[in-house]
This record gives C-alpha cells, structure tokens and sequence, in this order.
C-alpha cells in the first residue's frame, strides 16, 4: 500500500508541475517472461537438460532396486559380514543418489544455476526494449502490472503487445510439443530436492 501511496504522490507532482500531458502505460512482464520467443526457448532447452538430470536419478535408482533385489535373492545363503558388506554398499549408493537429486534440483543446484543463465539476458532484454520503446513513445511513467502496485488499469495504456514486438523482432518463435511443462518454479524444485531416494522414479513421468 505505502508503494501504491507514492505511485499516486508521484503521479501528483508530474500533473501540477508540468505543462504537457503525462503519457501512462504499463506493461505485464510475467506475460513477456512466458509469451516471448526466446521464453519458449528457455523452455524447450530447459526441460531437456531437466528430462537428461531425471534420467540420470532414474538410472541409479534402478541400480539401487537392483542391488536390493540381488540381496534379497542372496541373504539366505550369505554369512553375515557378506550380508553387511552387501548392504553397506546399498546404503552408500542410496546416500550417492541422495546427494545427486540435491545437486541437481536442491537450493542453488544445476536446475537453479541453468535457469538463471537462461533467463538473464531475457530479463536484460526486456529492460532495454521497455527502456527504448518509453524514449521513442515519450512515455512519462510506465507501470508493471506483473506486481501489486496498480489498482486499476485501462486496457488502452496497455503497451505490452509493443513490448512483446520489440523483444521478438529480430527472433523465430521455436516448436513446442503440447506435453512440454511450462518453465519451473523453484519452489518445485525445492520440493524435488526433499524427496527420498526412493522416490526418485517418480521425479518425472514423461
């Protein structure tokens, strides 16, 4: 609210202390973060290096069902260092997949560090064509509807679409499959990163 307060203060002072009209517009960002061409971009190599991390968890998840297998069939005929030898090495390999589901999808894992590689110089972009479409349009104040800051916008002041052209003018918009997920939260990820190693076949379906 107190942010809100000095939007409309300083809305205020523009009006009285200047001559000229005051030109508004906004802008959503979450719609230019998911809409634009290299957005759906980000996706597609996103979700590729994702499916290669869930792979790799699945396969040492077998390995470990595997060598749970191979003791159950073989406990009944092996004394009991081999027995402990056995499961020592199911423990340690439980702690190796553990220890993976974490660097790839825990708190500033693999997932976390691409992500941010990605969307960095698209949010960088996004700055400079909101930067250059304001100087070239003489706009005086543009908002971001994307964050609570505005109670009430006309859909005339709606620059988005301008922005939106900026941003793809010089780019293709790449395939998606329909069945591609949208780009990750990091509170998922986060959710991923608690899960047992046990679990970790069900890290990703598709």
């Amino acid at each position: 609210m107190k942010r809100f307060v000095l939007v409309l203060a300083a809305l205020s002072m523009l009006t009285l202390g200047m001559a000229q009209a005051v030109k508004i517009g906004y802008v959503d960002t979450d719609r230019l973060l998911f809409e634009s061409n290299e957005a759906m971009e980000i996706q597609r190599l996103f979700n590729l290096d994702r499916q290669n991390w869930s792979n790799q968890l699945r396969a040492i998840n077998e390995e470990i069902r595997s060598m749970e297998q191979d003791y159950e069939i073989d406990r009944l005929t092996k004394n009991e260092a081999a027995k402990r030898e056995a499961l020592a090495r199911i423990d340690t390999k439980k702690a190796e997949a553990g220890q993976m589901l974490n660097d790839y999808f825990g708190e500033g894992g693999l997932a976390e560090q691409r992500y941010n590689e990605l969307i960095d110089p698209l949010t960088a972009k996004i700055r400079e064509a909101i930067d250059k479409v304001a100087k070239n349009e003489k706009y005086t104040i543009i908002f971001d509807v994307s964050y609570p800051t505005v109670l009430y916008a006309a859909p005339s002041i709606d620059i988005t679409d301008i922005i939106l052209m900026e941003i793809n003018k010089d780019t293709i918009a790449p395939q998606i499959l329909d069945e591609e997920e949208p780009i990750l939260d990091f509170d998922g990820l986060k959710d991923e990163a608690e899960l047992k190693p046990e679990d970790i076949e069900n890290l990703e379906k598709s």
